[in-house]
């Protein structure tokens, strides 16, 4: 039985919908080829596809490197080690969408760093551009709405990017639902 109220309403009210964001002061996105991740999502369940809902990225402060956001992703399997795909991981928590109930996430997820001994391959590009070097007047904010076109299986890490790496601080979010495998 489907409830009104949004597309995403079903899964958020059975406790299956995540957001994972940075703290305030945000955080420098990498280039997509980049070894150090600074935002994003490992799915190390065997057990669920993380399936992606939307990302949300506002500048915070710095300065500004031109280009566009996107997602990058590397199969990293399911064990950090020195010699593995991903080395170090710092882990955050995801708030449920269900506020004070429903399921912890089967993912893993940073909001900070984690580091990979091979750079990432951009996979999709948001579209969203920044056009100006100089923080303005009025607000800079991208939303990209996945509407479930990309599937994080078991194994695979994906993560917020710019096609050029940025010094200054955005604030970022990233919603998923988990489903069986």
């Amino acid at each position: 039985m489907a409830i009104s109220g949004g597309k995403y309403v079903t899964e958020a009210a059975l406790g299956r919908v995540f957001t994972g964001s940075t703290a305030a002061a945000g955080t420098a996105l990498p280039i997509s080829t980049g070894t150090a991740v600074t935002f994003g999502l490992w799915n190390t369940s065997t057990n669920y596809n993380a399936v992606l809902l939307s990302a949300s990225i506002g500048y915070t402060s710095g300065t500004i490197a031109l280009g566009t956001f996107g997602l990058a992703n590397q199969y990293c399997g399911f064990a950090l080690a020195t010699a593995a795909p991903l080395s170090a991981f710092t882990d955050g928590t995801p708030k449920n969408a269900l506020l004070g109930k429903g399921n912890a996430s089967a993912m893993r997820f940073t909001p900070s760093a984690a580091t990979l001994t091979a750079g990432g391959t951009a996979c999709c590009w948001f579209g969203a551009s920044i056009e100006s070097a100089t923080a303005g007047l009025g607000i800079f904010t991208v939303h990209h709405d996945f509407d479930g076109k990309v599937i994080v299986p078991p194994g695979q890490l994906v993560f917020i990017c710019g096609s050029v790496a940025q010094t200054a601080l955005f604030s970022c979010s990233l919603t998923w639902t988990e489903v069986p495998v």
